[in-house]
């Protein structure tokens, strides 16, 4: 789905008629086959109002929550909370009205506190999970959106500025006039360069240059820095953070893909997590595996699959939102 600006206010709210629509798609998905296609039904309930999308993914941080009660070793625990239809003598209509009650509850402390959130549904520019979009602005001025990001953009004295308000874009100017660039930490100037800029959850922003040069000022620093082609850096907003090099042309996700040069496999499922909705992770001991590989991002299961049976690992599908690696099981 891509998200354009509109006139919702600042803090959005949740109606009780989306909140059960919400939970009603989430019962449905819990109790689909793993492998069937989401219906047509459910994405076009999706497309229909932006603070759809939002109900949906709150729906889906609401079920985490209640799934990880499994944890606990109280299978009636998790049965309570999860209120079932089949379970506790509840009808079905009576379990996604006590969902949607939760979900309505929360919503408002999830929406006030989850800038990105926000940010997404009044920006210029939004994509969705899993999705990308590319925007030309100009002849000579274009940028691509990655999985959850949102941009602003704004044309001010002959000049684009840009705001990446949450995730990640590449951007791409051929134009000698200059470009400025701002997040949360930093502002980046460029005329005649492609670059990725990523905003991450930690309070960082990082930049990599595939063309040109890049001249970055933190937010709360008085000095500029320089970028060239093949150097990447990471910022806060009193200065640089961390440097290195890229070794490659694009960034793996503008080609659709995902690489892995011997990441922990935590940090693998992060990365991956960022294209698909629900949980994915594994259990601590398995953390620090590494992991090698590039994978098509079209299909993040059959890289999950890929990944454990390269890994030897045993991969629990608990629903078609809570995915878990775990050891390999060896029946005796």
């Amino acid at each position: 789905m891509t998200i354009t600006r509109n006139t919702l206010a600042q803090e959005p709210s949740l109606s009780p008629k989306m909140c059960e629509e919400a939970m009603e798609w989430w019962l449905d998905m819990r109790e689909a086959d793993i492998d069937a296609p989401a219906p047509a039904a459910f994405m076009a309930w999706r497309n229909e109002h932006p603070l759809h999308e939002i109900a949906w993914e709150k729906a889906l941080v609401l079920g985490e929550q209640l799934d990880s009660l499994r944890t606990r070793g109280d299978p009636n625990l998790a049965r309570r909370a999860l209120l079932l239809p089949s379970q506790e003598g509840l009808s079905r209509r009576r379990a996604i009205k006590g969902l949607a009650l939760l979900l309505s509850a929360s919503a408002g402390a999830w929406l006030a506190r989850d800038s990105d959130m926000v940010s997404r549904i009044n920006a210029d520019y939004a994509t969705g999970v899993g999705e990308q979009r590319r925007v030309a602005l100009t002849a000579d001025l274009s940028f691509e959106l990655n999985t959850r990001s949102a941009m602003n953009a704004q044309k001010t004295d002959h000049r684009w500025h840009l705001r990446l308000l949450s995730g990640e874009a590449l951007i791409d100017t051929a134009s000698n006039q200059a470009l400025f660039i701002d997040t949360a930490q930093v502002r980046a100037q460029a005329s005649s360069a492609r670059f990725t800029v990523r905003q991450f959850d930690n309070g960082s922003t990082q930049l990599a240059v595939y063309r040109g040069s890049l001249q970055v000022n933190p937010t709360q620093a008085s000095t500029w820095a320089s970028l060239q082609a093949g150097q990447l850096a990471r910022f806060g907003p009193f200065g640089m953070l961390d440097q290195g090099a890229l070794h490659a042309y694009a960034p793996a996700w503008a080609e659709g893909m995902i690489v892995a040069n011997g990441q922990p496999l935590q940090a693998f499922l992060d990365e991956l997590g960022r294209y698909r909705h629900g949980h994915l992770g594994c259990d601590a001991t398995l953390a620090n595996l590494r992991v090698w590989g590039t994978y098509p991002l079209a299909d993040s299961d059959r890289i999950i699959d890929a990944v454990a049976q390269t890994l030897k690992l045993d991969v629990q599908r608990f629903t078609r939102l809570w995915v878990n690696l775990r050891p390999l099981q060896v029946n005796v």
